[in-house]
């Protein structure tokens, strides 16, 4: 639950530069546009797909994550309206990419690790969608990490999310072919934050994206706009609201291409 948090949480530690990955040759619709504006509202709907809007808050004001979860922090998704004016797009780009901050070492809890994939024209139009952001409140408190916090950390259960970055960076999904490169792609910067960088899942967690191969076009529209599972059975909240709120922002040709990957995928001779 914790690695889910878009927030900008740092321990005073010394910064660590690992080199960038190689930019991606594909980015989701609209990324090559020249038109300011348009670049923006790209930019806008990838906060909205990437999971940013879902823990920053729809004007990136920040708030508290989860503060039943008393044994946990407390922690804040840090308000970007505020704080995104103080740094420059290179330091950006180290904080969502490298999972590292300019002055206090690495971040914490934001999903850097799979953000290192995103391609230079993505990433290029949320920063330019971050910098249009209003102003909003008052920057959100530093982490405060509990002794449950510390004791997770000790055993490598919690890490560093520049330590992550470093352990992911060759873990990918199979490469099926040019023509399935942008379902690849979007699986990686959305898919891989609860299914695993190889889409594999995890014990006791989310499932391989092997059972996407189930689902018929029709099935997974319903599935990944509205979070209606085959049979209308019971969905864990999480995939639900993700769907919802997230993945309901994808272009057809998104969806329809993140479909042909994930079947492509669950077929493949093994």
């Amino acid at each position: 639950m914790r690695g889910l948090v878009f927030g900008l949480l740092c321990l005073a530690a010394p910064a660590c530069h690992p080199s960038p990955p190689a930019a991606t040759r594909v980015a989701f619709d609209g990324a090559q546009t020249h038109d300011p504006a348009a670049l923006r509202a790209h930019g806008e709907r990838l906060a909205h797909v990437l999971g940013c809007t879902s823990c920053h808050g729809d004007r990136l004001e920040g708030a508290q994550f989860d503060p039943k979860m008393k044994q946990y922090g407390p922690i804040y998704a840090s308000n970007l309206s505020v704080l995104v004016p103080h740094y420059t797009d290179a330091q950006i780009e180290a904080i969502v990419r490298r999972g590292t901050h300019p002055r206090r070492g690495s971040v914490w809890v934001m999903p850097s690790h799979i953000f290192q994939h995103l391609s230079d024209a993505d990433l290029k139009a949320l920063i330019a969608y971050l910098r249009f952001v209003q102003p909003t409140g008052k920057p959100t408190p530093p982490p405060q990490f509990s002794a449950q916090d510390r004791k997770d950390i000790a055993a490598g259960e919690y890490k560093p999310e520049a330590r992550q970055v470093r352990e992911t960076a060759s873990r990918l999904p199979p490469d099926l072919g040019d023509g399935l490169a942008l379902g690849r792609y979007i699986t990686q910067v959305t898919c891989a934050e609860c299914h695993g960088s190889t889409l594999e899942g995890a014990k006791d967690g989310p499932p391989d994206l092997v059972v996407a191969g189930s689902y018929s076009r029709a099935e997974f529209e319903r599935l990944i706009t509205q979070g209606v599972p085959t049979g209308n059975r019971a969905l864990k909240p999480m995939m639900s609201g993700v769907a919802k709120f997230r993945y309901s922002h994808l272009t057809r040709h998104e969806r329809d291409t993140l479909y042909d990957y994930l079947k492509a995928r669950a077929v493949r001779p093994q």
